[in-house]
């Protein structure tokens, strides 16, 4: 992914989290995953405690024996999110993981050894911390497509009295915000930069949340989702060819129902 999305993808991160913050108040804690926001607490404490200690000359890295298990557990997917189908309780805890995930993301794409007096060099961040980079999307991937699958189950448990303007259009922001987070991604897959290694994983990302995915999209965004990964489609490799392509199929066969008719 270019710098320039992964900047973007930040930015509505923001506007996604506080905008759920304000629609969904004080959810009930959640129940699936089980102390999986909890873990991802501790996990990302952790590779920030690391950062914070080897910002002069660098940030953790994959490649490392130590650093490597450490940013391991703030990725693990199975640990923090558990499995679907997700619920209305869940929120809360998703956009919790969701927010601790994106400051590792931030924390790799704006790094600067001297914060505040040296501005982030964006491309070489791009460059240099590119496997970090691609790991972060990819979990944020899979974490957007539980909150989908928790947000569509909240609007389906909206009683018709409580269906008022306000918090439908809230929703609706709420699911663009997310759309375009993973548009974003997809977006990246034509970065002429990125490795064959991260190319496949993100687009294996896609592929195994595709369902979850589109299942939450409006048809006008499924289409959007479509038509950058058909754009992506002659700069895949081999290897992640099928899964664009089942995405692709995805968005183009998933009935709309629930939160995807939600106009």
């Amino acid at each position: 992914m270019t710098m320039s999305t992964s900047a973007k993808v930040i930015s509505t991160l923001r506007i996604v989290l506080l905008g759920g913050s304000c629609l969904f108040g004080a959810a009930a804690h959640a129940e699936v995953p089980v102390n999986g926001s909890t873990y991802a607490d501790a996990a990302v404490e952790a590779v920030e405690s690391m950062m914070r200690v080897e910002r002069k000359t660098g940030l953790p890295r994959l490649s490392d024996k130590v650093d490597g298990k450490v940013l391991e557990d703030a990725w693990n997917e199975p640990a923090i999110l558990g499995a679907p189908p997700y619920g209305a309780n869940d929120i809360q805890a998703l956009l919790n993981i969701v927010q601790k995930q994106a400051r590792i993301l931030q924390a790799y794409t704006l790094y600067s050894p001297n914060p505040g007096r040296t501005p982030p060099d964006l491309a070489r961040n791009a460059a240099a911390y590119q496997d970090e980079i691609s790991r972060s999307q990819a979990f944020l991937i899979s974490a957007v497509a539980a909150s989908l699958d928790a947000i569509a189950d909240f609007v389906a448990q909206i009683p018709a009295e409580a269906k008022t303007d306000a918090r439908l259009q809230g929703v609706r922001q709420m699911r663009l915000g997310l759309q375009e987070i993973v548009n974003g991604m997809a977006l990246g897959l034509r970065s002429p930069s990125l490795k064959e290694a991260n190319q496949v994983l993100l687009a294996q990302a896609l592929a195994g949340n595709a369902q979850r995915l589109v299942a939450g999209l409006s048809p006008a965004d499924r289409n959007a989702l479509a038509a950058t990964l058909k754009a992506a489609q002659p700069a895949l490799k081999p290897a992640a060819q099928k899964p664009i392509a089942d995405v692709i199929a995805a968005a183009a066969s998933a009935p709309c129902e629930g939160l995807c008719a939600l106009k």
